[in-house]
């Protein structure tokens, strides 16, 4: 039986697609469509695990009508939820604006509203019940107010007891300090990367030297996305250089919840990593050409994979 893997999202939000032929400033801009998904990063990894039938719970902190609406669409999707509620607080909106003419998208978000003591207490007594259930736990994704940037690695050591396998997909001071505690894999796109480092790497065979510094200590794993131009997989053992195919990007906001998501069904269904990641590469790339922010294709991913070119690097 697959194992259970349980995501975190400490700033969950409802995704709100906004679809309009072209922005004309200063002008009634009407829209053609909107479209509602599932927005947070965490919540997103959750809802794409189902989509591939991986059995899986997410949590997180939730509140109003909007956390009700986001709850249901997860529910909808089949994942399993067990947030943690908070009166007087309502969960935030993303805006997501495509554009059709020019082939844009733009994202406006909502920084979320803060949170109180008691409630992260929760939260911790929350993950601690849940790591007990899992083998995998995600922790994913930008934080609202009221939490201390050490938020990460004190819900990472928490979960390190139970013996589950963290993986960690943050950026800034959340990243720097979740790394302290070891997580067994974490995945920064290039900016967040050369944001940790000190130093804004352009040579991808710099990125995976850096990359080697951050194994041991917990860290088995280190997957760089680099945008489009696909990603960087570096282990004790081995490293790889995967490039994407080419393709017509229409929404890429959530491109890398679907690329984590896709990784972790595979290295829990045991296929190697270059594998696993070579299928997370072709799957991220169809969410790319979806509007929704968590859609994907699982037979057009088949199709791309014959595509992808894949270098092992010593």
């Amino acid at each position: 039986m697959m194992a259970l893997i349980c995501t975190v999202t400490l700033n969950p939000a409802l995704d709100k697609i906004l679809i309009v032929d072209e922005i004309r400033p200063g002008e009634n801009n009407r829209l053609s469509n909107i479209e509602t998904d599932v927005g947070g990063k965490g919540t997103h990894v959750s809802a794409v695990l189902s989509d591939l039938g991986v059995d899986n719970v997410a949590t997180g902190i939730l509140g109003g009508s909007t956390g009700r609406k986001l709850q249901r669409l997860l529910m909808d999707r089949g994942v399993a939820c067990d947030f943690v509620w908070k009166q007087d607080y309502e969960t935030r909106t993303s805006y997501i604006v495509i554009e059709f003419r020019y082939h844009r998208h733009f994202m406006l978000t909502e920084k979320g509203a803060e949170v109180d003591g008691e409630t992260v207490d929760r939260l911790k007594a929350k993950v601690k019940e849940l790591s007990h259930k899992c083998e995998y736990i995600v922790f994913s994704g930008g934080v609202c107010p009221g939490f201390d940037k050490s938020i990460y690695r004190e819900l990472i050591e928490i979960s390190n007891k139970n013996g589950v396998k963290s993986v960690l997909d943050a950026s800034g001071e959340f990243l720097k300090e979740g790394i302290k505690s070891g997580p067994y894999m974490i995945k920064p796109n290039h900016d967040e990367f050369s944001q940790i480092m000190g130093k804004n790497m352009q040579d991808e065979r710099e990125i995976a030297a850096h990359a080697k510094q951050l194994l041991g200590s917990g860290i088995r794993v280190v997957a760089v996305t680099l945008d489009r131009r696909g990603c960087i997989i570096v282990t004790k053992e081995q490293s790889w250089r995967i490039y994407p195919p080419d393709i017509h990007a229409v929404n890429t906001v959530g491109c890398g919840d679907v690329f984590l998501a896709a990784a972790l069904k595979k290295i829990a269904d045991k296929n190697s990593l270059d594998e696993s990641f070579i299928f997370a590469t072709a799957l991220s790339a169809t969410k790319a050409m979806q509007i929704k922010t968590s859609k994907f294709d699982l037979k057009k991913a088949q199709e791309l994979i014959k595509k992808i070119k894949i270098e092992e690097w010593t």
